[in-house]
């Protein structure tokens, strides 16, 4: 009991009860314990039992999303809020699980959004760092996203509010306990899991049926100060293919008129590094690559490789203003990468949640017509590969056919035509020979089939009669498979749209908008 008095911040709130009630006996008693990030912001921490391994990011070993321990080796592990701090939560979560013994209990406790947080949206208001608010459900959807449900099995969902006083208002800290214990133990993998994973080629598919549907993470959004004035330093991103940067070139020419005072830095594909010379207006030019020369499918690289390298090139670099004049989203995350007081994008702040500036414009193409969804490997599950977040890697091998390996992304599109992408390659740059079928209906309303390679330039063209709200694209084994493939989520394209404005006008209102907030009608200087 008197161990209790120096544990986390949070456990200790509660360790008396546990010792008392058994729970403390039942779930944490073993030879085996690992505590998650058990100091928290405090010194003088023990972790939550005396034999306990207190695991934080100075952990030798550990990289805060790997444990370095061995499968099958601990009883338990204990992660008292910290999973709330966590961006790649799938990872993680799949991590702690692989470590424990059949039999062994992972615990997670992560603040209630209605007890602590007591707000809708983010940012939190007590802790800028929360990544995601949590409810009973979602803290369960998470689990289920990371772990096959079929190996593991809740024994404790309880959303604790012991000693919480409900006269606080939302606007001060929450008193007494505010938040949700989720306790789950792993299971020997039924005989029957391989048939229910697996169902034959002609028919249902998993369609999140066993394994939780992903859901969309909006990125944690982002605080800044921001200096009244005009800005003095300002940095445009154009990282994309020839043809949109001479879309972009009127636009890029208007830019010391847009922002007289300030040294303007430009970050732009190689190829197009002799063009924006020409141009005459930029104080310094980055080559950054992240397209090929021309648009091809595959020609995208993984965006979050390349982001610590974006880092490194601007390293000790602070701007005013960074801007990012790509029409399409896909590189919108370099903006959380750069030290900038001020963000603008294309999108909306729900979508990208650290724009400062957001233009929420569609985004048309030169043949007349929308790109009205992009699906990344966040919203797609997979059996028998690794969920890297930005991409879905599946490993050299021989893949039975009619296994479901990748399958998502369950969204809702409206009555038309359409033109569906997968994108994906294999190691040489090659698309793989996988059968894949589309669907909807929890999976049981085939609506078209096809095969990889037959799409890998030009797609397949799907016509809906009606709104469909499940959206599935299933991809299946095939024996052919042998090399290492990555899938980075598909391209839903809508013919027959109005494209709208062109994307160099699209270029010019943003800037124009930017120019009127940070010029015409500064920002105050504002902490948030």
């Amino acid at each position: 009991m008197d161990w209790g008095g120096f544990v986390g911040e949070e456990a200790r709130k509660n360790f008396d009860r546990w010792v008392k009630s058994g729970f403390y006996q039942q779930f944490l008693s073993g030879d085996c314990v690992l505590d998650i990030g058990f100091a928290g912001y405090l010194d003088g921490v023990r972790p939550i039992t005396p034999n306990a391994i207190g695991v934080g990011l100075d952990y030798p070993g550990y990289d805060g999303k790997i444990l370095p321990f061995q499968d099958f080796s601990q009883d338990t592990v204990f992660a008292s809020h910290c999973l709330e701090h966590i961006d790649d939560y799938r990872t993680v979560i799949a991590d702690w699980f692989r470590v424990l013994k059949v039999g062994g209990y992972l615990l997670i406790t992560v603040p209630h959004q209605y007890l602590y947080e007591r707000n809708l949206d983010l940012p939190s208001r007590f802790n800028a760092d929360h990544r995601r608010y949590y409810t009973a459900a979602s803290l369960l959807r998470e689990v289920e996203e990371a772990i096959d449900p079929l190996q593991f099995r809740v024994r404790q969902l309880e959303d604790n509010d012991r000693g919480f006083d409900y006269a606080i208002p939302p606007s001060q800290h929450a008193v007494g306990c505010y938040e949700i214990l989720l306790v789950i133990e792993k299971i020997q993998t039924p005989v029957y899991a391989e048939e229910l994973n697996a169902p034959p080629f002609i028919g249902s598919a998993p369609s999140g049926r066993f394994i939780g549907r992903p859901r969309s993470e909006a990125d944690s959004a982002v605080m800044s100060i921001t200096a009244a004035g005009a800005p003095r330093s300002v940095i445009i991103f154009k990282m994309d293919h020839y043809g949109d940067f001479i879309a972009a070139s009127p636009v890029l020419a208007d830019l010391p008129h847009a922002f007289p005072d300030a040294r303007l830095t430009l970050v732009c594909g190689a190829w197009n590094v002799e063009a924006a010379h020409k141009l005459g207006v930029f104080d310094e030019i980055i080559p950054f690559s992240l397209f090929a020369r021309t648009p091809r499918l595959g020609a995208t690289v993984d965006l979050f490789d390349q982001l610590n390298e974006l880092e490194a090139l601007l390293a000790d670099r602070r701007f005013d203003l960074a801007v990012d004049l790509r029409v399409d989203g896909d590189t919108r995350l370099v903006l959380k990468h750069v030290n900038a007081g001020v963000r603008a994008g294309f999108g909306t702040t729900k979508a990208f949640p650290y724009l400062d500036i957001a233009l929420p414009m569609g985004s048309p193409t030169t043949q007349n017509r929308s790109a009205v969804l992009f699906c990344d490997a966040t919203r797609f599950e997979c059996r028998g590969g690794s969920h890297l977040g930005h991409a879905i890697s599946l490993p050299a091998g021989v893949y039975a056919k009619g296994s479901t390996l990748i399958w998502g992304p369950y969204v809702a599109i409206e009555p038309g035509e359409y033109l569906i992408t997968l994108l994906l390659n294999d190691e040489s740059g090659s698309v793989p020979p996988f059968d894949f079928d589309i669907a909807c209906n929890s999976g049981n309303t085939r609506l078209a089939v096809g095969s990889c390679q037959a799409i890998a330039s030009d797609g397949l063209t799907l016509a809906v009669d009606e709104p469909v709200t499940d959206l599935e694209i299933r991809i299946w084994g095939d024996d052919k498979h042998a090399l290492e493939t990555k899938m980075r989520g598909c391209m839903i394209t809508k013919w027959g749209q109005v494209g709208g404005p062109h994307q160099t006008e699209l270029m010019a209102m943003l800037v124009a908008l930017v120019q009127h907030r940070a010029v015409i009608t500064p920002f105050e200087e504002r902490v948030a």
